[in-house]
């Protein structure tokens, strides 16, 4: 067969879309029982809790229950362009280094293609392949301890995290080159994070741009050791809002381009959108934009059941990062202090161009689940309420109480 007539058939999915609801699902068997003995191996080896594994078996079962479920098999499109990409590599028609040096769609499908699975018949099944990157990702930082009690539960029960992670998107491997490479910095592996950080900058480097300059803080103020104090934070911020306002000639037609661009690729209308006009509101808009970057949308502005459920999930959030902060604050403010310089800047960065609520929340997580997860880590927040994970605390006046004598 010829690549035009291999490329015809892997892009016509009618025959499988024709498929009934359980015969679309059955050609994935083969994926879903990989993906559990993998998780049952995992938790048996490295002896995790019972009650985590369940929860990683749960998340198995997603990429059944997403696309053509909740959600419609054009709620993400992307999922197909990987999918076409990946059957054009595995069936030898797209070498991998061709796909490797081209655009995105491309290059998330080679990564796609070395994964330990014999096919993807369904769109679906790239679903399975990031369950297992989610569930790798699991297992290695449990091994290095990374986990406290708290960004343990986060890991495993965060819905945004379950969501994107359970679909055939690029956003898993997005996110798991960011953790390894930030972990290798905490280690002081500096060498280790190479890799990482450049095949973020390959498939997205945005966030590469984001994360680069974090970790090159990192080392410079030997934050591994003894984190920056506030009057570090200080001129760091002072050093970016100068540097912010003197790349405002070159930088603002840029971001008001990708604002613009994605704000009619989310179905607004260019002539709506605000533009930037000034430096100083360049300034002023990231702060702001940052901050809503986080929350949105609020309830009052959901128009829909999924953006309401999103509103809700982000109050939630919200509430768990300020009792994470307001603990970590009591124990070790100067590790703290990088960590929200960390999340400024990418909020900020995102929030200038991001206006889509769907799109905010898929961009976010990863940057929410970092900062859960290495605030936890470096600041030893184990718990973020008088509530433990183990239970309720009693008082200790009804502890006494309890164990007094007769």
């Amino acid at each position: 067969m010829h690549e035009t007539g291999f490329r015809k058939s892997v892009n016509d999915i009618s025959w499988i879309m024709g498929e009934s609801f359980l015969g679309m699902r059955f050609y994935d068997l083969p994926n879903l029982l990989l993906c559990l003995l993998f998780v049952i191996t995992g938790c048996r080896v490295l002896k995790v809790p019972r009650s985590a594994e369940l929860v990683l078996v749960g998340h198995c079962l997603l990429p059944l229950m997403l696309n053509g479920v909740l959600f419609s098999f054009s709620f993400m499109p992307d999922a197909f362009k990987y999918w076409r990409e990946f059957n054009a590599i595995r069936s030898g028609y797209l070498g991998f280094w061709e796909a490797m040096g081209s655009g995105n769609v491309e290059q998330a499908a080679a990564l796609f293609s070395l994964m330990p699975f014999p096919f993807a018949v369904t769109p679906l099944s790239l679903g399975f392949f990031n369950t297992f990157l989610y569930s790798a990702l699991f297992f290695w930082l449990y091994q290095k301890q990374v986990f406290t009690p708290v960004s343990l539960w986060f890991y495993l029960l965060y819905p945004s995290m379950a969501l994107y992670t359970g679909m055939g998107l690029r956003d898993t491997f997005i996110f798991v080159f960011m953790v390894i490479a930030v972990q290798y910095a905490r280690e002081g592996r500096w060498w280790l994070a190479l890799l990482p950080l450049f095949l973020l900058y390959l498939i997205k480097f945005q966030n590469f741009f984001i994360l680069g300059p974090v970790l090159l803080l990192y080392v410079l103020f030997g934050i591994r050791r003894t984190g920056i104090s506030g009057g570090k934070a200080l001129v760091v911020l002072a050093i970016g809002a100068v540097a912010l306002v003197a790349i405002s000639p070159i930088a603002l037609p840029e971001v008001n381009k990708f604002r613009a661009a994605m704000y009619v690729e989310d179905g607004g209308n260019r002539e709506d959108i605000d533009l930037i006009a000034s430096p100083g509101e360049f300034v002023s808009s990231g702060v702001v934009s940052g901050v809503y970057f986080l929350a949105k949308p609020f309830p009052w502005e959901a128009s829909n059941a999924l953006q309401l459920v999103q509103s809700a999930e982000n109050l939630v959030v919200l509430l768990l990062l300020i009792l994470l902060v307001r603990v970590a604050w009591r124990q070790v403010p100067r590790k703290l202090m990088f960590w929200l310089l960390f999340m400024a800047l990418a909020l900020s960065v995102y929030g200038l161009v991001v206006a889509n609520y769907g799109t905010a929340a898929r961009y976010r997580y990863p940057f929410v689940v970092i900062f859960v997860l290495f605030v936890c880590a470096d600041c030893g927040v184990r718990r973020v309420s008088p509530l433990s994970f183990r239970g309720w605390r009693r008082p200790e006046r009804m502890r006494r109480a309890v164990d007094r004598p007769g």
